[in-house]
Order: structure tokens, then sequence, then C-alpha cells
């Protein structure tokens, strides 16, 4: 008899791990779906106010309020060419101008981006970009909560 409550015990112990097993993907599959979402949201937030701020620059605004999307950063490239020339020229096969790929697909010289992050890499997987001959005080500036509001003189954007 002992054997046989031992037994159920086991199975017992079997069903409950496979529920948490199941569970734990069941979770893991959602937090995925929501935060795909938001990355997708994030960036047509990205994209609508890249064409605000580039609106506003055509316009002759000498001042810009970004919102969205907050913890992003605007950036203009290529940053300083420069420091990268004699990696570009020795190191790397392929020439570039330091420009995200986005950029250089479309054959900018030059573009300005809202992305996840200050990185070339980055705006390729997630950001939006606006070929743009305004440059960025500093290489780059962060959208803060509840808002950014930008400076615009002599084709050079800064926060104010």
């Amino acid at each position: 008899m002992r054997n046989k409550k031992a037994f159920l015990l086991a199975e017992e112990t079997l069903k409950i791990v496979i529920a948490l097993i199941c569970i734990g993907f069941l979770v893991y599959f959602l937090v995925s779906l929501y935060m795909s979402n938001k990355d997708a949201k994030n960036l047509e937030l990205a994209k609508s106010s890249l064409e605000h701020l580039i609106t506003e620059v055509d316009s002759g605004r000498s001042e810009v309020v970004i919102y969205n999307p907050s913890g992003w950063v605007i950036g203009a490239w290529p940053h300083d060419t420069t420091t990268r020339l004699w990696y570009t020229l020795f190191i790397m096969s392929k020439t570039t101008k330091g420009l995200p790929n986005y950029c250089e697909n479309f054959g900018w010289e030059k573009c300005i981006c809202i992305c996840k992050k200050n990185k070339q890499k980055m705006c390729d997987e997630l950001g939006s970009c606006f070929e743009s001959d305004f440059g960025i005080d500093g290489g780059s500036i962060e959208i803060k909560k509840p808002f950014l509001k930008l400076k615009i003189e002599d084709n050079i954007i800064s926060e104010k």
C-alpha cells in the first residue's frame, strides 16, 4: 500500500511541475508580445515626432517641443567622421560614412534619427530617420518625460 501512495504522490508532483513549466512559457509569451507591441508603438511615435521636428525646422521655427517616445534619443549622422577615417580605410572592406544603414540605403549624405539608443546598430534595428542637414549639439539628445524643448539656431539643434 505504501508503494501505491508514493506512486500517486510522484504522479501529482509531475503534474504540478508540468503545469508550472506551461505557466512559465505562457508568461514569457505574453511579456514578449507586450514588449513587441510597445516597441512598434514607440517606433510610430518616433516617426511622427521626427516628421514634426523636420516640419517645424523647415518652416523656420526657432523652438520645437518633442513629446514622444520618452527615453529614446535624437541623433544626427554622420557623427565625427574623422575618427572613423582610419578605421574605414584600413580595417573595413566596405566603405561607410558612419551612417545608419537606413540612411545609407537611401543614399543620404546626412540624416537625423530618433532611435531607441544612440548607436548606429540600434538605429538600424529600432529607429526612424529623415534626410537633414541639421546637426545635433553634442551628437545626441535624449527625449525626457514629459517633453523636450529644442532650440534651432544656425542648422544646429540643441536642448533648451
